[in-house]
């Protein structure tokens, strides 16, 4: 009897052996593709973190032109104002200088007034 416990203990202990070790194997197997998943993942990320950066800095270079030329824009609609103010004055002062001529009450000929664009 003692020798039939030793056989059924050197069976279970064969049979916990061989399934441990498949366990062992297919918990080896699932390392390894969870190993090569999170680095093709790393690579994936770190891809997109450069993509991202990329991105980043051809918003800051469009921002900056965007900027660049709103200023210009600026710059140009005040020198518009600008003439169109001293355009005004300069047809006021003329309007003055010749209040007193007799052409003052003749109209302007077409082709002088179409030249005049003040407005």
């Amino acid at each position: 009897m003692f020798t039939q416990i030793k056989a059924f203990f050197g069976i279970g202990l064969g049979l916990s052996l061989v399934v441990s070790l498949l366990f062992n194997y297919s918990q080896s197997q699932t390392t390894k593709n969870l190993s090569t998943q999170l680095i093709t993942s790393k690579l994936t990320v770190e891809s997109l973190t450069a993509k991202n950066q990329a991105l980043d800095h051809q918003v800051q270079g469009l921002v900056q032109s965007r900027d660049a030329a709103q200023l210009a824009a600026d710059d140009t609609k005040r020198e518009v104002l600008k003439l169109r103010c001293d355009a005004l004055v300069r047809v006021d002062e003329v309007r003055t200088v010749i209040q007193h001529e007799d052409c003052y009450s003749r109209p302007l000929p077409d082709s002088v007034i179409e030249r005049m664009h003040y407005n």
